[in-house]
Protein backbone atom coordinates (compact mmCIF):
# COMPACT_ATOMS: atom_id res chain seq x y z
CA UNK A 1 0.00 0.00 0.00
CA UNK A 2 2.68 2.51 1.01
CA UNK A 3 4.48 1.98 -2.67
CA UNK A 4 1.36 2.16 -4.82
CA UNK A 5 0.48 5.64 -2.31
CA UNK A 6 4.15 6.33 -3.23
CA UNK A 7 4.32 5.84 -7.19
CA UNK A 8 0.38 7.46 -7.62
CA UNK A 9 2.19 10.78 -5.50
CA UNK A 10 5.81 10.85 -7.54
CA UNK A 11 3.67 10.55 -11.05
CA UNK A 12 1.25 13.38 -9.99
CA UNK A 13 4.34 15.75 -8.73
CA UNK A 14 5.68 14.44 -12.30
CA UNK A 15 2.85 15.36 -14.39
CA UNK A 16 2.10 18.65 -12.57
CA UNK A 17 6.22 19.82 -13.06
CA UNK A 18 5.78 18.35 -16.58
CA UNK A 19 2.51 20.95 -16.72
CA UNK A 20 4.16 23.90 -15.38
CA UNK A 21 7.29 23.40 -17.09
CA UNK A 22 5.60 23.73 -20.61
CA UNK A 23 3.65 26.66 -18.78
CA UNK A 24 6.75 28.72 -18.80
CA UNK A 25 7.99 28.04 -21.60
CA UNK A 26 6.25 31.03 -23.68
CA UNK A 27 7.27 34.60 -22.53
CA UNK A 28 4.42 35.71 -20.36
CA UNK A 29 5.80 39.27 -18.24
CA UNK A 30 3.71 40.35 -15.54
CA UNK A 31 2.30 43.94 -15.63
CA UNK A 32 4.18 46.68 -13.43
CA UNK A 33 2.68 50.02 -13.82
CA UNK A 34 4.40 53.09 -13.60
CA UNK A 35 2.15 53.78 -10.69
CA UNK A 36 3.60 50.59 -8.32
CA UNK A 37 7.14 51.61 -9.70
CA UNK A 38 6.87 55.19 -8.32
CA UNK A 39 4.95 54.27 -5.10
CA UNK A 40 7.10 51.62 -3.78
CA UNK A 41 10.31 52.09 -5.44
CA UNK A 42 10.85 55.79 -5.99
CA UNK A 43 8.76 56.79 -2.92
CA UNK A 44 9.53 54.23 -0.89
CA UNK A 45 12.89 53.23 -1.91
CA UNK A 46 12.08 49.94 -1.68
CA UNK A 47 11.57 46.47 -3.78
CA UNK A 48 8.72 45.19 -1.53
CA UNK A 49 6.64 42.57 -2.95
CA UNK A 50 5.18 42.57 -5.37
CA UNK A 51 6.89 44.82 -7.60
CA UNK A 52 10.16 43.29 -6.60
CA UNK A 53 8.73 39.91 -7.68
CA UNK A 54 7.43 41.19 -10.61
CA UNK A 55 10.35 42.81 -11.69
CA UNK A 56 13.10 40.07 -10.83
CA UNK A 57 10.25 37.22 -12.45
CA UNK A 58 10.29 39.37 -15.60
CA UNK A 59 13.92 39.51 -15.60
CA UNK A 60 14.24 36.18 -15.65
CA UNK A 61 11.50 35.36 -18.27
CA UNK A 62 13.20 37.97 -20.61
CA UNK A 63 16.89 36.87 -20.12
CA UNK A 64 15.61 33.25 -21.20
CA UNK A 65 16.67 31.92 -17.60
CA UNK A 66 12.64 30.43 -16.95
CA UNK A 67 12.98 28.81 -19.96
CA UNK A 68 16.20 26.65 -18.65
CA UNK A 69 14.10 26.11 -15.41
CA UNK A 70 11.33 25.03 -17.69
CA UNK A 71 13.27 21.91 -19.27
CA UNK A 72 14.49 20.90 -16.08
CA UNK A 73 11.10 20.59 -14.36
CA UNK A 74 9.92 18.59 -17.55
CA UNK A 75 12.95 16.40 -17.52
CA UNK A 76 12.50 15.61 -14.14
CA UNK A 77 8.77 14.99 -14.18
CA UNK A 78 9.69 12.79 -16.98
CA UNK A 79 12.25 10.96 -15.14
CA UNK A 80 9.66 10.54 -11.71
CA UNK A 81 7.15 8.93 -14.51
CA UNK A 82 9.40 5.73 -14.86
CA UNK A 83 9.95 3.86 -11.74
CA UNK A 84 13.89 3.17 -12.34
CA UNK A 85 14.56 6.57 -12.66
CA UNK A 86 11.76 7.96 -10.15
CA UNK A 87 14.76 9.29 -7.14
CA UNK A 88 16.90 10.85 -9.99
CA UNK A 89 13.73 12.85 -10.88
CA UNK A 90 12.85 13.68 -7.32
CA UNK A 91 16.23 14.70 -6.59
CA UNK A 92 16.64 16.95 -9.54
CA UNK A 93 13.53 18.67 -8.40
CA UNK A 94 14.75 19.43 -4.48
CA UNK A 95 16.79 22.33 -5.35
CA UNK A 96 14.41 23.86 -7.79
CA UNK A 97 11.28 23.29 -5.25
CA UNK A 98 13.30 24.77 -2.74
CA UNK A 99 14.02 27.80 -4.72
CA UNK A 100 10.72 28.62 -6.00
CA UNK A 101 9.46 28.36 -2.15
CA UNK A 102 12.15 30.38 -1.13
CA UNK A 103 11.58 32.88 -4.00
CA UNK A 104 8.04 32.94 -2.91
CA UNK A 105 8.63 33.57 0.77
CA UNK A 106 11.07 36.54 0.48
CA UNK A 107 10.05 38.10 -2.97
CA UNK A 108 5.88 37.20 -2.84
CA UNK A 109 3.48 38.51 -0.60
CA UNK A 110 0.44 36.01 -1.57
CA UNK A 111 0.18 33.51 1.47
CA UNK A 112 -1.89 30.69 -0.79
CA UNK A 113 1.30 30.51 -3.30
CA UNK A 114 3.67 29.94 0.34
CA UNK A 115 1.02 27.13 0.99
CA UNK A 116 1.36 25.87 -2.10
CA UNK A 117 5.05 25.60 -3.20
CA UNK A 118 5.90 24.74 0.71
CA UNK A 119 3.56 21.61 0.29
CA UNK A 120 4.82 21.09 -2.98
CA UNK A 121 8.24 21.10 -1.79
CA UNK A 122 6.75 18.67 1.60
CA UNK A 123 5.74 16.63 -0.57
CA UNK A 124 8.76 16.32 -3.13
CA UNK A 125 11.23 15.71 0.50
CA UNK A 126 8.64 13.12 1.57
CA UNK A 127 9.18 11.10 -1.75
CA UNK A 128 12.65 11.17 -1.62
CA UNK A 129 12.81 9.46 2.27
CA UNK A 130 10.97 6.61 0.28
CA UNK A 131 14.40 6.07 -0.30
CA UNK A 132 16.19 7.07 2.60
CA UNK A 133 18.76 3.97 2.70
CA UNK A 134 19.68 3.84 -0.74
CA UNK A 135 20.37 7.93 -0.40
CA UNK A 136 22.35 6.57 2.71
CA UNK A 137 24.13 4.16 1.04
CA UNK A 138 25.24 6.67 -1.72
CA UNK A 139 26.33 9.62 0.83
CA UNK A 140 27.94 7.07 3.56
CA UNK A 141 30.73 4.96 2.04
CA UNK A 142 30.68 2.11 4.78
Amino acid sequence: MKATIHTVCAILLGLFFIYKGIDKIPIKLKEVSSEEITATIIERNSYEAPVGYKITMNTMRQSGFIRVISLFQIFAGVLMIIPKTRLAGLLILVPIILNIFLMHLFFDNRIGENILTGTILTLNLVLCSYYYKRIQRVLIDK
